[in-house]
C-alpha cells in the first residue's frame, strides 16, 4: 500500500511542473501618471526555443521571416486571449486594468539562441500602487521576473519584485509605488 500511495503523490507531482521557462522583462510607459502600455520582451529557454524554431522558421536560417512571424503570432495570439495575456493587473482604476490588445509582436533569436517575443500589452491604469502579475494558472510556464532586468527598463518607477505563489498559481509580481 505504501508503494501505491508513493507511486501516486509522485505522479501527481510530475504533472505540476513547469515545461517552458520565460525571462520576462517589461517595460511600463507612462503617461500623466498613468500606464498606457507594458513593452515586454520574454526570453524562452533553450529546449523550448528550439522547438519553436523547428515549428516555426521553416527554412532553418536561424530568424524569422515576415511570414513566418505571423504564422507563430497567430498560434500565440490564441494562447495569450485564452490565458488573459499571462498578465493579471491590480490597480485602484480596475476598468482600466484589463489588456485590451497586442500591438508590435515581432519574434527574433538572440545570441545564446534564445526566441524571444517582443510585444506591447495595450491597457491603461494608475501605476501608484499598482502591482502586474505574470503568470500561467496551470504552472506549465515559469515566468521569470528579477528586479535586475526590469530596474534598466524602468528608471523613473519606484518598484519591487516578488514570487507570488498561491493555490491557483505561480508567478512574479512587480509591485509599483510610484513614478520618481
Amino acid at each position: 500500500m505504501k508503494l501505491l500511495i508513493t507511486f501516486l503523490l509522485t505522479s501527481i507531482a510530475l504533472f505540476a511542473h513547469p515545461h517552458v521557462f520565460i525571462d520576462v522583462h517589461p517595460k511600463i510607459n507612462i503617461k500623466n501618471n498613468k500606464a498606457t502600455s507594458v513593452s515586454v520582451q520574454w526570453k524562452f529557454d533553450l529546449m523550448t526555443s528550439s522547438m519553436l524554431m523547428m515549428d516555426y522558421d521553416k527554412n532553418q536560417d536561424r530568424q524569422f521571416s515576415k511570414k513566418e512571424i505571423a504564422n507563430l503570432k497567430k498560434s500565440a495570439m490564441r494562447a495569450f486571449e485564452k490565458n488573459d495575456y499571462y498578465l493579471k493587473i491590480k490597480s485602484s482604476d480596475e476598468e482600466g486594468s484589463k489588456v485590451q490588445k497586442v500591438d508590435n509582436f515581432t519574434v527574433t533569436i538572440d545570441e545564446l539562441g534564445r526566441v524571444v517575443y517582443s510585444f506591447d500589452l495595450i491597457c491603461n491604469f494608475e501605476i501608484k500602487d499598482s502591482v502586474l502579475i505574470f503568470y500561467y494558472k496551470n504552472n506549465y510556464i515559469s515566468f521569470m521576473l528579477k528586479k535586475s532586468s526590469v530596474q534598466p527598463l524602468n528608471k523613473n518607477l519606484d518598484f519591487s519584485v516578488k514570487k507570488v505563489n498561491n493555490e491557483r498559481y505561480f508567478g512574479f509580481a512587480m509591485l509599483n509605488k510610484g513614478v520618481i
